[in-house]
Parts: C-alpha cells; structure tokens; sequence
C-alpha cells in the first residue's frame, strides 16, 4: 500500500516544470522511501521522499528556513522553507546507538537555518553500522512529480529531490 506517489529516479536534464531542488541533508547512497523499515515511512503516509544509506556523520539542512521541531533525541527535524515547504529530517540509527552523547546536535536552541548548515552530528562509526536518513516532503500535495537525480549524494552539496508543478 502506498499512499504518496513513490520518487522515481530521473536526471535533471530530462524534468520539465521545475519548481526547486531540495538539497541533501546526508552523504551516501539513494534508496527508494520503500526500502525503510518502518512503515509509516515505507508506505508513504507521511508523504514523498527519499532515503540515504548514510556514509557521513553529518546531517544538514536541505532548504533555508525555520525549525518547527525537534524530536527523537536530535534524530527528527520538522523545518518549514522559506516558500511554505514543510519538511522532515529524520535519522533512523540502531537503538544501541541512540544515546543522546553520541549526537552533538548544532541546531538546539535555533530558529532559523539555512540550507547546507549543520543541524546533527553523528559521533558513530558509519563504516560499521547502518544509518538510514530520510527526507520526506510533509506537504508535497499540491506539487507535479517529485524525483531524485542522482544515486549517490554528499550532504550539503548536491540535490537529492526535484520537485516539479502540476
């Protein structure tokens, strides 16, 4: 069952009526949302994204904008971009891992972000276990087709969602 219509993958060269790119918040490699173990990411109820099997320790934001919520330890961010886009942020980590002196998180305290800035560091050895991140779109209804135009993304740096107009 999935309820959000899935992220395919497609080049930026091959989209037309381009709305805006969504910069990745982590390094590693794209997965489609349904690989997520948690369902309530798998299914799409929460709404269209993507995953990263993560090979960074560092998580940023993929727009410029306000922070709405923290939760899960550091490990969820809800930000609102600056053209009404609401987003979430989040990090699935192992729970023996999940311990709040493991995650120096840059953004407590914070209002505003902008896009690429640090929002969480993770002080885990990522060449041993697997850290899921996922960016989901909370409020992509009234958007055309969303995709991911690389395979393989560097936090910061590169787009990890295109989001296109009706």
């Amino acid at each position: 069952m999935q309820f959000s219509k899935a992220v395919a993958y497609a080049p930026i060269t091959s989209l037309n009526n381009l709305f805006m790119n969504l910069a990745s918040p982590f390094t590693g490699k794209v997965l489609p949302l349904d690989v997520h173990p948690e369902p309530l990411f798998s299914t799409g109820i929460l709404g269209r994204g993507v995953c990263v099997e993560m090979t960074g320790n560092k998580v940023t934001s993929p727009v410029s904008g306000t922070i709405e919520q923290i939760k899960r330890k550091g490990c969820e961010f809800i930000i609102v971009a600056n053209n009404g886009l609401k987003l979430l942020v989040h990090v699935q980590l192992p729970s023996e891992y999940a311990s709040v002196d493991r995650q120096p998180i840059n953004a407590f305290g914070k209002e505003q972000v902008e896009q690429g800035e640090v929002l969480t560091y993770f002080d885990l050895p990522t060449s041993q276990i697997k850290i899921l991140g996922t960016l989901i779109v909370l409020n992509a209804d009234k958007l055309g087709p969303c995709y991911y135009p690389l395979k393989q993304v560097s936090a910061g740096q590169d787009p990890l969602l295109t989001l296109t107009r009706k």
